[in-house]
């Protein structure tokens, strides 16, 4: 009998330390074999990582306009990182940018429908390179993963009856 090419996984170990170090492993394994094709859609749209993240941010906030120090707080920017983020996000057509009515020393910004366009576009590449991945899993395989994905987005406060990466 020849032995597999690849390594079989030990048995699940339900130790929070194992399991974090699987789930770790796994997540960026994953990041690795998506994230080659979000940088190059990235790069071609003129993108940062950082304004990525902004742009999804400001889509899960919804109808909310958070203030640029708030944008930035969320991910431990300086105010100036974040006003160069904005400002690019700005220059590209995918946020307003506006003076708070109660102190006009603050910017509060929302994402314009280019915006949205533009994140819409990127989670779905992401989704698409993840629907090739788990095309490979047999039928019971997808059905052990979507279970086992059930009780982190019970966690997380993930609703899953909205659509995409936003919820």
């Amino acid at each position: 009998m020849q032995a597999s090419s690849v390594n079989q996984p030990a048995p699940a170990s339900a130790d929070p330390a194992d399991v974090a170090r699987d789930l770790y492993t796994t997540f960026f394994t994953l990041n690795q074999r998506v994230s080659r094709d979000l940088f190059q859609m990235l790069a071609d749209m003129g993108l940062s990582i950082t304004q990525f993240k902004l742009l999804h941010l400001l889509l899960r906030s919804g109808e909310k306009e958070p203030s640029v120090k708030a944008l930035g707080d969320q991910f431990g920017l300086s105010l100036a990182a974040a006003s160069r983020a904005v400002e690019g996000l700005h220059q590209r057509g995918y946020v307003e940018r506006r003076e708070c009515p109660t102190d006009r020393r603050m910017k509060r910004v929302r994402l314009t429908d280019a915006g949205r366009e533009a994140i819409r576009e990127l989670h779905a590449t992401n989704i698409s390179l993840l629907a090739e991945f788990t095309a490979n899993l047999t039928e019971q395989q997808r059905q052990a993963l979507s279970d086992a994905l059930v009780p982190l987005m019970t966690l997380l406060e993930i609703d899953p009856s909205m659509e995409g990466p936003s919820r």
